[in-house]
């Protein structure tokens, strides 16, 4: 039998969990917990290991006599026995912050979601084929497990499917699924094109996507198709991971590891009217354009690149800020479209460095860039409270216009407070507040003297009601004020706010801007709700609808 100090030490060298985990999706376990550090080994979907520990957004696993990192994103805890360091993270259920401080855990699957993922890479003669977009079709069901799409809402279509006609009826048949007010993730990974086209009698050089059978699907029939979506939907966040640099100069020539995704036709042309960004930078309010944001891979004049062993360089980078590498910048409490650039683009740049034929490119973002995205994140260590409203009011449904609207904006402490507020769709209406010390998040409507809050469309309210009221209560400064108009009712009580007076609060800090931000996006919990696939309707997507609209006050107290 070996000395006890031996067995001591054998017992330091064993790791001290070991947790069951699933992989998710194909994936290249790597050496070290980083984006570009070298493969030990690639595993297929459906590989069973053991989760060793955790870093961030990386796991460190085995299996066998192999053993790597890989992304939180691709596991799934599975039952067994032992102390459960990483299944808070894995569980698919946690929205809030993990044990492991300020690593917010993969969102619940929401049933209102859906997926498209559009991937071709095996072209005809005379196309160049892009041999890593075989790799992208893993990495954008990740991006869609990070948003809270089930398994079952996502539809991943490749190569020979995606001819011209295969995209259009890939459009048409999740235009049929969504419901109103679903949430749609629409991902493509291909070459793009500029090519000329006619529009109302007018010749135009048009962006396009190039389909599998080498013609382009234009960009205002895309742009056509995506906003039935946004004007259907209540969120669709599109990425493509192309791009349209007809006129990209090349710096060199002769063998480079990554590939640009452009090809030239003979009938290229050379400066691009886009019918979807021109549409979206042309959106007014109630038209629904706010709840579209379009991510890019390259600006108009650069070169998207990819990487035959690895995929797209900007779906490699995006990917790994929804995998947790992505900071709450303005701790809001959540973490927006814009943050998320913020992160990936030193990862393209970092990726694309040492390559001498193109330069690196840059994301492009069109739409709301303000809109906020599930996932695991770095919450940030405070919170700042006027931030957190403003994700709420940028996180509204801009098909829902409410207005909520004072004569005076500028009261002298001790004066009373009137506004008025109307709603063009009916729903539960809640009052939020941020007062002039930025302390506190007050609930002022509903309260415990006036508990009927619930709005007709086209009804004007004039507030406070009989029974209750508001001071400007001082210091001199700014409040904010957030009209929040909801389908269906929300629950506030996780936030375990305290009585004052009639109203509630709760005193500012991190994890109250998480669970605020929560609580104010989703509907309170219905078991019915959970029902995916064929057992969704429209009545009961009316009845689970996460959908408001807002409007945000500012109100400036001075000293008499």
């Amino acid at each position: 039998m070996p000395p006890p100090l031996i067995l001591l030490l054998l017992a330091l060298a064993l790791p001290a969990h070991a947790e069951p985990v699933l992989l998710l999706a194909p994936q290249a376990v790597l050496a070290e917990p980083r984006l570009d550090a070298p493969s030990v080994t690639r595993w297929p979907a459906q590989t069973r290991a053991e989760a060793l520990e955790k870093q961030g957004g990386w796991v460190r696993v085995r299996q066998g006599r192999e053993e790597g990192w890989v992304r939180i994103l691709a596991l799934r805890a599975e039952p067994g026995p032992g102390p459960k360091v990483l299944a808070t993270a894995l569980a698919s259920g946690g929205e809030r912050i993990t044990a492991v401080a300020g690593f917010r855990s993969i969102p619940a699957a929401k049933p209102a979601s859906h997926a498209l993922i559009l991937t071709i890479g095996d072209y005809p003669s005379g196309i160049p084929v892009l041999k890593g977009v075989k790799h992208d079709a893993a990495s954008a069901r990740l991006m869609a497990r990070a948003l809270g799409v089930p398994d079952d809402q996502v539809t991943s279509l490749t190569d020979g499917a995606l001819t011209l006609e295969g995209l259009r009826r890939a459009f048409a048949d999740l235009d049929r699924r969504v419901h109103t007010n679903d949430q749609v993730f629409v991902y493509y990974s291909g070459h793009g094109a500029r090519l000329k086209t006619v529009d109302a009698g007018e010749e135009r050089c048009a962006e396009a996507l190039v389909s599998a059978d080498g013609r382009g699907l234009m960009d205002a029939e895309l742009a056509e198709m995506l906003d039935r979506l946004a004007y259907k939907a209540r969120r669709v966040v599109v990425f493509v991971d192309a791009c349209h640099a007809g006129g990209v100069t090349v710096r060199g020539a002769g063998a480079e590891r990554l590939t640009a995704k452009v090809w030239n036709p003979a009938s290229a042309c050379e400066r691009p009217s886009n019918s979807l960004t021109r549409g979206l930078q042309q959106a007014r309010p109630g038209s629904g354009k706010l709840n579209f944001v379009h991510i890019a891979a390259a600006r108009d004049s650069e070169a998207a690149l990819d990487n035959p062993e690895a995929g797209g360089l900007a779906t490699q980078a995006w990917l790994e800020c929804m995998n947790g590498l992505a900071r709450d910048l303005d701790g809001s409490g959540g973490l927006s479209v814009e943050e998320l650039r913020v992160c990936a683009q030193p990862l393209i740049e970092r990726m694309a460095s040492g390559n001498t034929r193109y330069d690196p490119h840059h994301l492009k973002i069109s739409g709301n860039a303000a809109m906020t995205l599930d996932g695991p994140w770095l919450a940030a260590a405070s919170a700042d409270p006027a931030a957190v409203l403003n994700d709420l009011y940028a996180n509204r449904d801009d098909r829902r216009q409410v207005r909520l609207r004072s004569e005076r904006t500028r009261l002298r402490v001790g004066e009373r407070v009137r506004f008025e507020l109307s709603s063009s769709h009916s729903g539960y209406v809640y009052l939020l507040m941020v007062g002039t010390t930025g302390q506190e998040f007050d609930l002022l409507f509903p309260n415990r003297k006036d508990d009927r809050n619930f709005i007709r469309a086209g009804e004007t309210w004039s507030l406070p009601r009989p029974g209750w009221g508001i001071a400007a209560q001082g210091p001199a400064g700014r409040n904010r004020l957030l009209a929040l108009v909801s389908d269906t009712p929300r629950d506030f009580s996780s936030l375990g706010m305290k009585p004052a007076g009639p109203f509630s609060m709760v005193e500012v800090s991190a994890s109250a801007a998480l669970d605020l931000q929560a609580a104010a996006s989703a509907p309170t919990p219905r078991p019915e709700c959970a029902r995916t696939g064929e057992l969704r309707d429209p009545a009961l997507a009316d009845l689970c609808s996460s959908g408001y609209g807002a409007d945000l006050m500012v109100m400036e107290e001075v000293n008499p």
